[in-house]
């Protein structure tokens, strides 16, 4: 379903967009605050995680532990986190290292760092904007009870052949992503999404064809000057800097969801109620500064052949964030 196979490179100098927002945190600017210190079910639990929403897309090197502090006034409750970050719904969460939690009844004080040129750690947009205050506080504080909460049990990896069927989805023109002539043999833009095979030799490690614009296009770059330069299609383990997250999400059809509620997998509140796709504006400034071509999929042909959903792009991601196993998966055309 990829009629309009992906466009060559293009030498793009696109401006700047606007200043990165935090939209909504967890714990929430004064949670707890009203708890005496020693309440057992008052305050925000001991291994609760922080989770970070943003109005914009990141620059995925710039979502680590450095971008942020967290502080009480006492070395005694150091804080030790690592961050993971969810490309699909603009949410940094940072976890606790195994065994490991804030201490009970302390008043903790989280501050997000603004870059500047004396000080370069700090959130960016993809396109190097930097954060800035909103209408969300980037300096707030939350106060914890004696109690850890309950842990969710964590939702099973997709594996490779829940990747190829979900690529081989039918719809009414064929395949989804691999069933016309742009990611299946012959894939003449060099992607194969039909096989194990063409997953490992040409998605995976691989150089996307429109991100093929650095001094050595074919070497992927763990730190390239600019998001975008040399990114490959799938970065195990990243799916901040793989290159079909981007080409998904922004097909704003890829967001649609059965009736009720939003699904999110944080508890750090949603925009309106609602898991949003990227704004007219955010999709425009991903495609010039390096997401170029036809999203994918290209726009569901009726409501009897859906495209992806909200939960298809999370599986994808999680696939992704997983190292990408190849598991399950024929290794033959």
């Amino acid at each position: 379903m990829l009629a309009g196979c992906d466009q060559g490179p293009r030498d793009l100098a696109p401006a700047r967009g606007p200043e990165l927002h935090l939209v909504a945190s967890y714990p929430s600017d004064g949670e707890g605050l009203d708890c005496q210190p020693s309440s057992a079910d008052c305050g925000v639990p001991t291994n609760a995680p922080i989770e970070l929403r943003f109005d914009r897309y990141l620059d995925p090197s710039t979502a680590v532990r450095q971008a942020m502090a967290v502080y009480s006034g006492s070395e005694d409750n150091a804080v030790f986190l690592e961050p993971e970050y969810d490309v699909v719904e603009r949410v940094v969460r940072y976890r606790h290292f195994s065994g490991l939690t804030f201490t009970p009844g302390v008043l903790y004080t989280v501050e997000l760092i603004v870059p500047s040129q004396d000080h370069p750690d700090g959130f960016r947009a993809f396109d190097g904007a930097p954060i800035a205050e909103g209408e969300a506080p980037l300096r707030f504080n939350f106060r914890t009870r004696e109690n850890a909460g309950p842990q969710p049990s964590p939702s099973p990896t997709p594996g490779c052949r829940d990747m190829l069927d979900l690529f081989a989805r039918p719809t009414s023109t064929g395949a989804m992503c691999s069933g016309s002539g742009c990611h299946r043999p012959p894939a003449p833009m060099g992607l194969d999404l039909s096989s194990g095979r063409g997953l490992a030799t040409t998605a995976i490690g691989a150089v996307a064809h429109e991100a093929a614009t650095g001094p050595r296009p074919d070497t992927p770059l763990e730190d390239p000057p600019r998001v975008g330069v040399q990114m490959p299609v799938v970065d195990p383990g990243r799916p901040g800097n793989s290159y079909l997250i981007y080409k998904l999400i922004r097909n704003t059809d890829n967001f649609s969801a059965p009736a009720g509620p939003c699904a999110t997998n944080y508890q750090v509140l949603l925009p309106k109620g609602q898991c949003l796709p990227p704004s007219p504006a955010e999709s425009t400034r991903l495609r010039e500064w390096f997401v170029t071509g036809q999203p994918m999929p290209l726009a569901r042909t009726s409501a009897a052949h859906p495209h992806l959903e909200q939960a298809d792009l999370r599986a994808i991601q999680s696939w992704i964030a997983a190292g990408a196993p190849l598991e399950g998966c024929d290794s033959g055309p």
